[in-house]
Formats: structure tokens, sequence, C-alpha cells
């Protein structure tokens, strides 16, 4: 199943349960009985990012890869960035092919200077910038403080915590010159609590949860809203490498009370809900997004 089947998939079972509540039964309403290409049509006509310029560190892949895909289909110029440029070259052309606007920029985001440089491409190609998701980020490993290598530390440090600052510190002024916009940090539930090992992940994602905090509070006054979402275990190509094993699958789907894993198109979905006018009033939050995990406490046997 490709991107785009996937995500029809989502917004079907999105539209049932809506509709499952609103009308009663399928007599009383049509809508009930949409076609889910029906409804993958009508939410492409919703386009509430028409005219809107959004810019995806780690669009190449995974969760920023849907991210940039939804953005698209409601409407949004979608600046699809990161290091590898054959990867973002294919998400623009998959984005394009939907009749949306794409610019696919290489950018390592622990480098001040592309960083820059990225968002330059952005006002030269679409003359605005509204919306910053950043999703670029790498786990490292599963070490202890003794155990890891300080070059292991430095390196995940850099672009999960250095990358959301450096894409910030450029988008911001761009926002600025029309009257504010929407930043998205994608952190992890792994920022929010403790384990044994994943040292210098969790403490790049506890770091980017706080630059959110400072962000919201010192750019409200803006009309900059910043917000950050916390994934529990989401199927991507880094998760499928160790969910492959169907113990381990099994195991993992355990720890959410859902009793499944996440896909990137529920993760894109929020995103989405965050970088729009429908959370005109909502900055500074820390939403995890994670099927229950935080909730249980623990993880489940």
């Amino acid at each position: 199943m490709n991107m785009i089947q996937s995500l029809q998939k989502l917004l079907a079972r999105q539209w049932q349960q809506m509709t499952t509540v609103v009308s009663p039964s399928p007599s009383q309403s049509g809508v009930s009985n949409t076609h889910p290409a029906q409804v993958f049509e009508q939410m492409k006509l919703s386009r509430r990012f028409e005219g809107r310029v959004a810019l995806i560190t780690g669009g190449g892949s995974g969760l920023g890869r849907a991210t940039a895909i939804r953005l698209a289909l409601e409407g949004a110029a979608v600046g699809v960035a990161g290091r590898n440029l054959e990867k973002t070259q294919k998400v623009c052309t998959e984005i394009e092919s939907l009749g949306s606007k794409a610019l696919a920029i290489q950018c390592n985001v622990k480098h001040e200077s592309e960083c820059e440089q990225m968002v330059e491409q952005i006002i030269s190609e679409f003359g605005r910038l509204d919306i910053l998701i950043t999703s670029a980020g790498i786990h490292g490993g599963g070490k202890t403080v003794v155990e890891t290598p300080v070059e292991i530390w430095n390196k995940v440090i850099d672009i999960d915590l250095k990358g959301a600052y450096l894409s910030s510190k450029f988008s911001i002024p761009q926002m600025r010159k029309v009257g504010g916009g929407s930043i998205v940090h994608i952190s992890s539930i792994g920022g929010l609590r403790g384990s044994p090992g994943g040292m210098a992940f969790q403490s790049a994602k506890g770091g980017l949860i706080n630059l959110t905090r400072h962000m919201a509070v010192a750019h409200a006054a803006e009309n900059i809203r910043v917000n950050c979402l916390c994934p529990g275990v989401i199927m991507t190509p880094l998760t499928e490498k160790f969910l492959k094993n169907p113990t381990t699958y099994s195991k993992v789907c355990r720890w959410h009370p859902m009793n499944r894993i996440g896909e990137p198109e529920e993760v894109a979905a929020t995103v989405a809900f965050l970088a729009s006018e429908e959370s005109s009033f909502i900055t500074g939050v820390i939403l995890p997004v994670d099927g229950g995990y935080l909730a249980a406490g623990r993880e489940r046997a």
C-alpha cells in the first residue's frame, strides 16, 4: 500500500467515525454511505492551506513525508527538506502528481549555513513561509550515559535539537513578515519518560519539548504559534527494522492500550490540525500521539 492509498484509508476511517456520531442511521443521511474515493476528493477540496507555504525538515521519509503529502493535499505549497536529495525529490514528484506545488531542498539541519539557505530557497520559490514542521531526527542507539560515545551524543543533539533550533531561527523572521505562522516540532514519548537506553535521543527530545515552551511564550505576541507532538511507536522505515520480528511486533503493540502501532498518516493529521487556523488559540502544547502509551504509565506485559 503506497502513501496515497494509506491516506485514503485513514481519511475514510475518520469520515466513518464522524458520520457514525452525526448520522443515527444510513436512512437518515447519505453521508455515511460515502465511498472512500469520494471522501478523498472532499478532503482535497477542503484546501484549508490554500495560499500557505510549509517547510518540512526530514521530509524525505517517515513522518516528514506523510506530513508533506497531507499538507499538500490540503492546498499548501510545500518545501521538502532532507539530507538525501533523491528522496526529497521523490516526495515532491508524488506531491506534484496530486496537483500541488513542491520544492526539494537538500539540507543537513545541523549546519547553520544550510538552514539559512534552506529558508532562502523557500522564499525565492514561493515568496513567503507560514508553516514549519521540524521532523528531522535520528535515534543514535540504546546506550546509557557511561556507554554513549561523545560522537554519538553530538550527532543526535545536532540533528534532533540543534536542527530544530536552526530551522526555527531562520523561519521566524519570514513568518513575522506575513503576520504570523505555526511551528510544529516532532519530539517523542521518549522525551516525556525515562528508559534505560537511548540517553542521547531522550535528552534531545526532552530538550525539544522545552524549546517548544520557550518559543511559544517568546513569540506568542507575534502571532507565531509553537507546539510539539510526541508520537508513540509509529510504523516508519526506521521502526520497521525491528518490528519485522513477530514477537517484537506483538510486544510493542501491547505497550499501547490501543494494542497496535501508529501510522505516519495519523501523526500527519494531528500536525495538520496544529498547523491550521483551527488551532488558532493553541500554543505551547506538548501533545502525545501514542495510542494511550503514556496514559498506561508503564510498558504492559
